[in-house]
């Protein structure tokens, strides 16, 4: 059977296997395409958006050297390990000496990276492969058959699976291709018209409690009211994106919010995806083709303006959706949406209008790193996934966050408003 369409969260022990490997093999399949665009150290310029890329293939390996080879306290059980001492459970001994010191993300500064002695092209290929080997000896000697025992090792892949897609947005960012990805965006069927989706009143849950694993931003004890609503049955297309655009309304200060006009006046022009096509174009009529060329992973690219616009920052989704009579949905009417069967999603993550917070009584899980400082006010709560997501992690109630300002994620949006 085909693990293709299995959700990390359920996989059976003889199906992790095959998606761990399946996983790490892309992974190093990546950092050799890295090697070969940035050359053996792998080394760029300081940039917010992206880590050091040889510190992130190395951190990839450390973490689950750390949570699954070192972890002596290979069981997590969210109803009663809540107050244990993690670190208390794990053994000293690391494949690199301190790496601890320099490859917990928790302990070390972003910028501080780059100041750091790093292992080798190399020494980080043989990393990645030796604790592939001891995370699969371990796997079959404990073998886990509960969810408690399966914790951490579907913790450590659905981590890696996060920093592939990272790596891809790296990509696009530092001008170079990822072999075949960008096809899986360009072939998408978005030949027809998004149409309007409503809802009437409903009570949910944002708490699906039958997956076999959850992130700890996701456990909620409760049930929330929807107002009635509709709702896009597709995210913005790239014409309609551009009709705002190429407006006469585009910088019209009512449509944007405080921080929006803020972004719009210091940062349109440095950080937008978009900046060259204001810049080229005056009006939604001057685009005389169904093509818009962009630089796009380093090349000229011909996107159809059917596709969905994509790396879109929040603020301008937010003006858009107020230009269109329209809003941005909440987290919870787009999960609400995404049960009808002519919701269609995940060429694209999409912005909530939600900041990212956690939900009554949250706690965090072993790595309290993974969600609780993001709860910072900072963040806006995104949905679904994008074509560059790995299969096996594409979930609906999966909670994503980014800042608002950023604009080189895969993220488009869709409206909504109250009915």
């Amino acid at each position: 059977m085909s693990i293709s369409n299995i959700n990390f969260r359920d996989l059976e022990p003889g199906e992790f296997i095959e998606c761990f490997l399946k996983t790490r093999r892309e992974t190093i399949k990546i950092l050799k395409i890295f090697r070969s665009n940035l050359g053996s150290e792998l080394r760029i310029p300081n940039l917010k958006e992206v880590n050091l890329p040889i510190w992130e293939f190395c951190h990839v390996a450390w973490f689950h050297e750390r949570w699954i080879v070192r972890n002596t306290r290979c069981s997590f059980d969210k109803s009663h390990d809540l107050a244990v001492d993690w670190a208390s459970f794990c053994s000293n001994k690391t494949h690199f000496k301190g790496a601890d010191s320099f490859l917990d993300s928790s302990k070390i500064e972003h910028d501080v990276r780059w100041d750091c002695k790093l292992p080798t092209f190399y020494e980080t290929l043989d990393y990645l492969k030796k604790i592939s080997d001891a995370v699969i000896e371990k796997f079959k000697k404990n073998l886990p058959q509960t969810n408690e025992t399966f914790y951490f090792y579907k913790l450590s892949l659905a981590h890696e699976m996060m920093h592939l897609e990272a790596f891809k947005m790296t990509a696009q960012i530092l001008n170079f291709e990822i072999p075949g990805l960008k096809r899986k965006f360009l072939s998408i069927d978005f030949s027809s018209e998004s149409s309007f989706l409503s809802f009437n009143e409903q009570t949910i849950s944002p708490y699906y409690e039958n997956y076999a694993f959850h992130f700890d931003n996701e456990i909620f004890n409760g049930e929330t009211v929807i107002k009635p609503f509709k709702i896009q049955s597709s995210c913005v297309n790239l014409k309609s994106f551009f009709e705002f655009l190429l407006s006469d309304d585009f910088f019209n200060a009512s449509f944007w919010s405080t921080e929006g006009k803020k972004w719009l006046t210091t940062n349109f022009y440095k950080k937008s995806f978009y900046r060259n096509i204001k810049k080229e174009f005056k009006k939604i009529t001057d685009l005389n083709s169904d093509f818009v060329k962009v630089k796009w992973f380093g090349k000229d690219e011909n996107l159809h303006l059917n596709l969905p616009a994509l790396h879109v920052s929040f603020f301008e989704a937010e003006a858009y959706a107020k230009w269109a009579g329209m809003r941005l949905p909440t987290e919870l009417e787009w999960l609400l949406a995404s049960q009808n069967t002519n919701f269609h999603w995940g060429s694209v993550w999409e912005w909530t209008s939600n900041t990212f917070s956690e939900f009554p009584e949250f706690i965090p899980h072993p790595y309290k790193d993974y969600s609780k400082p993001w709860f910072d006010g900072r963040h806006k709560t995104v949905k679904g996934a994008s074509f560059a997501t790995c299969a096996n992690f594409r979930n609906l109630h999966f909670r994503n966050f980014y800042k608002p300002n950023r604009t080189d994620v895969f993220t488009g949006f869709r409206t909504a408003c109250f009915v």
